[in-house]
Parts: structure tokens; C-alpha cells; sequence
């Protein structure tokens, strides 16, 4: 099975500003596809906060697409996979924002909090930022670019939950508590992850 990893930038601290989004499918750890889109956000103002984190200007989304125009090629590129986010209260906060911003409905979409799963793995670090998970494990990375972010969770992902079947996934994940979340309220149960007989990792 394949899993994909959702990242958002913001131009503010509002959940209806997102500027970027990227997503970077993988198997086995390796990437094999990614999408990557500025965002033309309906609250258009960007924090300096913020520009300092991402480098994205106003002049830079100013010809960008909206999200109600990328969202099914966004749709279309997660499927039915399990979506990863490292914080995922933050990116599916924002997710479920813009889709109610222009009222579009709810996909079922099954989810993993990798920030979760990391404290869980390796409770003995002293922070589970993405930018210090990555520099522990020697990732390549440049950090707050929504891509890039993207591909480090899923490396994350991989690095805890590198099992050799499917079955030895579902038993990792329910040792360590870690619940598949759904947009649309409650909880996929972990046997949900064996796709049309498809390794899980």
C-alpha cells in the first residue's frame, strides 16, 4: 500500500490562508510521485511571521491558482491512500477550512498524525519537529517548503513504521496506539490500511 504526506504553507495564522501545498506519494520509503502548488488564499493577507518562515510574498500567488481549482487534482492524487501530516490537527484544520470555504464536501479520507507517532516511537528525544527529526536521521531537507516537508513526513513515517508486511504494520500501529483518523469524524479501523492485497510499506 501507498501512502501520501499533505503539507500547507500559510501566509497567516488563519486556517483559510494557505499559500502552498505539496503532497509526495511513496512505497518502501521511496518516493514515486509529488505535486506541489501555490495557492491564491481567500484571506489574503501575509503575516511578515510568516514570509520569513516560507520565503512566499503576496506577488507570488498573485497569478496562483486557487484551491477550489486544484483540489481534484489534489483529490485525485491522494485517492483512497492513507494521508500523512506531521501535526496533523494544523494541515487537516486547514484542509477542512478551505473545503467548507467553498463548500465542497468532505472526502473520507483516512489519516496519521506523524508528530504522534514519533513521540510514541522515540519519547526519549526532546522535540519532534520535523526540521530536528530530520537533521537526526540525516535527511535531506529544506525546511518549510510545503514539498519538502511533504516527502520528510512520509521519511518519518517510514523510518518508525518500516515493517516487513502488512500485518506486522497494523501490529506496530496498535502496539504504539496510533489511530487512523477520518476527515469526516472517527476512526478507521487499522485493518482498513490492506489495499486489493497490496503491501502496506
Amino acid at each position: 500500500m501507498k501512502y501520501v504526506a499533505i503539507d500547507f504553507e500559510t501566509a497567516n495564522n488563519e486556517p483559510i490562508s494557505p499559500c502552498s501545498v505539496g503532497l509526495a506519494k511513496m512505497r518502501n520509503g521511496v518516493l514515486i510521485d509529488s505535486y506541489y502548488s501555490l495557492i491564491k488564499p481567500p484571506s489574503a493577507y501575509f503575516s511578515p511571521t510568516n514570509i520569513a518562515i516560507h520565503g512566499i510574498r503576496p506577488s507570488d500567488v498573485a497569478l496562483a491558482p486557487s484551491f477550489e481549482e486544484i483540489w481534484p487534482d489534489m483529490l485525485s492524487f491522494i485517492a483512497d491512500e492513507l494521508l500523512l501530516a506531521h501535526n496533523a490537527p494544523f494541515d487537516m484544520g486547514i484542509l477542512k477550512s478551505m473545503l467548507h470555504w467553498y463548500s465542497l464536501p468532505l472526502p473520507p479520507l483516512r489519516y496519521v498524525c506523524t508528530v504522534r507517532l514519533a513521540r510514541k516511537v522515540w519519547p526519549e528525544f526532546p522535540t519532534h519537529r520535523l526540521v530536528e527529526l530530520s537533521r537526526r536521521f540525516g535527511f535531506d531537507y529544506q525546511a518549510h517548503h510545503a514539498l519538502e516537508d511533504a516527502i520528510n513526513c512520509a521519511l518519518v513515517f517510514h523510518k518508525a513504521c518500516n515493517c516487513a508486511s502488512d500485518e506486522q504494520a497494523i501490529t506496530f500501529l496498535s502496539q504504539h496506539a496510533i489511530r487512523v483518523q477520518k476527515l469526516t469524524g472517527g476512526y478507521a479501523p487499522l485493518e482498513s490500511l490492506i489495499d486489493k492485497g497490496e503491501s502496506l510499506l
